[in-house]
């Protein structure tokens, strides 16, 4: 039967290990903050001007963390720690602001944005999505921040382009049942190199008057769409793969080609570690098209 003394003695040992822990946790973080200033020093001794931002990286980190998790400590807490750590490892590059769409919910588009990019990140509060997107494209190396909503008051994706302001990623990346900080939103920035890589491709698409069926049987994601009296914009996601071609053939499968069809963009795939949380997202944007 164990006594007092013994379970005491137990318990010092175990915060003991704590303490073992956090200071080789410590001393790895440091060092790892060490390698990213190398690669910042790097970065300016060739002649680099502004951060850079390499999503097709972070979502690889991403993955790696999700394949590799296990034990009690909840994966959200995990992701949003290396968050942290991602995010501070880009400012050692250079200062830069994250512009925040404010026609969305304030809370939400806070708690996503401290989450995604930290709480050392300045935040710049904009007046809607289009003037996030217009800041973002005047900028030296900003970030933008734009909730998702099936209907747009206003097709601000108009703005976008591969040589201003474009899309770069989506997020939440990792969807997870009752998740903090879980407004759908896209990241938009300057333009990222052309080796980045991308498994889907956003498109801004223009319809007037005959306007598509289903797109989402062709495979083809309305990520947001606005209607007007003489047709539909709609801001399309698309695999990689899908030449423009193969983009323009679903189009008129599902009913009709459009009158533009723009690359403005794209991201990594987020994980759907535990369902498809956005099927009905899906089908409420694609029956909007039609309405």
């Amino acid at each position: 039967m164990s006594t007092t003394t013994d379970r005491e003695t137990s318990l010092d040992g175990l915060r003991h290990r704590i303490d073992e822990l956090d200071s080789q946790l410590h001393a790895l973080l440091m060092e790892r903050a060490q390698v990213g200033a190398g690669i910042a020093a790097a970065r300016l001794a060739s002649g680099a001007e502004s951060v850079v931002f390499q999503p097709d990286r972070e979502a690889d980190l991403m993955r790696h963390l999700v394949e590799r998790h296990e034990g009690v400590l909840p994966l959200a807490t995990v992701e949003h720690l290396w968050r942290e750590l991602i995010s501070a490892s880009l400012r050692l590059q250079g200062d830069f602001q994250l512009h925040l769409d404010g026609s969305a919910d304030l809370l939400g588009m806070l708690d996503l944005a401290r989450f995604h990019f930290g709480f050392s990140c300045e935040l710049v509060p904009g007046a809607d999505a289009a003037d996030v997107v217009g800041s973002v494209a005047a900028s030296d190396g900003d970030l933008g921040l734009i909730a998702l909503q099936d209907r747009a008051d206003l097709p601000w994706w108009r703005g976008l382009s591969t040589d201003g302001a474009e899309v770069i990623a989506r997020l939440p990346f990792l969807v997870l049942d009752e998740r903090p900080a879980d407004m759908p939103a896209l990241v938009i920035s300057r333009s990222v190199a052309e080796t980045v890589k991308r498994d889907t491709l956003v498109f801004d698409a223009r319809w007037t008057g005959v306007l598509p069926g289903n797109l989402m049987n062709e495979g083809l994601e309305v990520v947001s769409f606005h209607r007007s009296a003489s047709g539909v914009d709609a801001l399309l996601a698309v695999s990689a793969h899908l030449s423009e071609d193969e983009i323009f053939k679903a189009c008129a499968d599902a009913g009709a080609e459009p009158d533009v069809l723009r690359l403005v963009g794209g991201y990594s795939a987020p994980i759907d570690v535990e369902g498809d949380a956005d099927d009905d997202f899906d089908a409420a944007a694609s029956e909007g098209l039609t309405e």
